[in-house]
């Protein structure tokens, strides 16, 4: 099965999200969906805000720690902080794919990971908090990390350099 980057998936999210709102989806008018404003700006935010790489070697994987909510987040801390970024967080469903995590991270068969320069998925963000259709609208990087806020333990999108 073919992987679909998570800035793809986020961007996904968010666009179904409106579509699923009739009140704030997309209008009547005739077009295609690459026409509408939300779908350009989510092509126009993968462009403004690129992933953050981190290589393992900069993680602090002997103060690794787990919290416990409805999933399994695996946090390591950075061993210096790079610009806001303090800590990477991994969730898993299951402890058992956490523990994996950890021993990939450990064994080196992980050489680097990507996260997101949000504090708050987008996709997620609109749909549970309700981040006003206007500023995805307006489509201003100002306005948009202001509604999604830093990062300070940023959430992994991808497993870069993985070996068998």
């Amino acid at each position: 099965m073919p992987q679909v980057p998570g800035r793809l998936i986020a961007c996904l999210a968010l666009i179904a999200a409106l579509l699923a709102d009739p009140h704030t989806g997309l209008s009547a008018s005739p077009g295609t969906i690459e026409d509408d404003p939300l779908v350009e700006c989510t092509k126009k935010m993968e462009k403004m805000f690129s992933y953050v790489t981190i290589q393992v070697q900069e993680l602090a994987l002997d103060r690794l720690r787990v919290k416990i909510l409805q999933q399994f987040i695996v946090i390591i801390p950075l061993k210096e902080p790079r610009g806001g970024i303090q800590a990477v967080q991994w969730a898993a469903k299951e402890p058992g794919q956490a523990m994996e995590f950890v021993r990939y991270l450990r064994a080196g068969k992980i050489g680097a990971v990507n996260v997101w320069p949000f504090m708050h998925n987008p996709g997620e963000l609109y749909v549970s908090k309700g981040v006003p259709l206007e500023v995805i609208k307006s489509c201003q990087k100002e306005q948009l990390q202001e509604a999604f806020g830093k990062c300070i333990e940023c959430d992994i999108a991808e497993w870069l350099n993985v070996k068998p």
